[in-house]
């Protein structure tokens, strides 16, 4: 008699096993974040249009002559994010990569992160991070929670985070 959910089970084999199969390795490969207490989008929009703003400051508002200048430049639509993100103690965010830029900020806590070589930077309170589309990682080592303010400009329809595979070194990181 055939099964009625599944249909012939020699099909069920050729079609939907391979991508079950796939999808559990894929997974597997995959090291998913741990401990995010809050991961809330509190803005998002888009733009079609290219973006191209240069700035340029040859003096401050006290006087003095401290030149500062910021180009940003994006060929094609964008998606921009703002994100509040709360991550617990010993919570890590897994390996992954952005299409686009991240700028985030540490509220409260601190932060290490990780790039692929398993080069390890902390930041603190009141300091800038940014991540890209190199394989990377954070993690909170500290006793209390770490709340982060992030600010992503991204490809338009792109995730805005992609998982990646963990590096060898990954094992001397505490992110597996």
């Amino acid at each position: 008699m055939k099964n009625i959910c599944l249909g012939n089970s020699a099909q069920f084999r050729r079609k939907i096993l391979p991508l079950l199969v796939l999808c559990i390795v894929a997974g597997a490969l995959a090291t998913p974040p741990v401990g995010f207490l809050v991961n809330q989008i509190v803005a998002m929009g888009s733009t079609l249009d290219n973006i191209s703003q240069q700035v340029q400051m040859a003096s401050t508002p006290d006087g003095s002559d401290e030149h500062w200048q910021l180009q940003l430049q994006a060929q094609g639509a964008s998606d921009f994010y703002v994100q509040q993100l709360v991550l617990a103690p010993g919570g890590y965010s897994g390996w992954h990569t952005h299409p686009g830029l991240l700028i985030g900020t540490v509220v409260s806590g601190a932060i290490d992160f990780f790039d692929a070589n398993c080069q390890k930077r902390s930041f603190t309170v009141g300091q800038v991070f940014m991540e890209n589309r190199q394989v990377h990682g954070i993690i909170n080592t500290g006793p209390v929670n770490t709340e982060l303010s992030i600010a992503y400009l991204v490809k338009h329809n792109a995730p805005r985070r992609i998982e990646a595979d963990a590096p060898a070194c990954a094992s001397s990181t505490g992110i597996p």
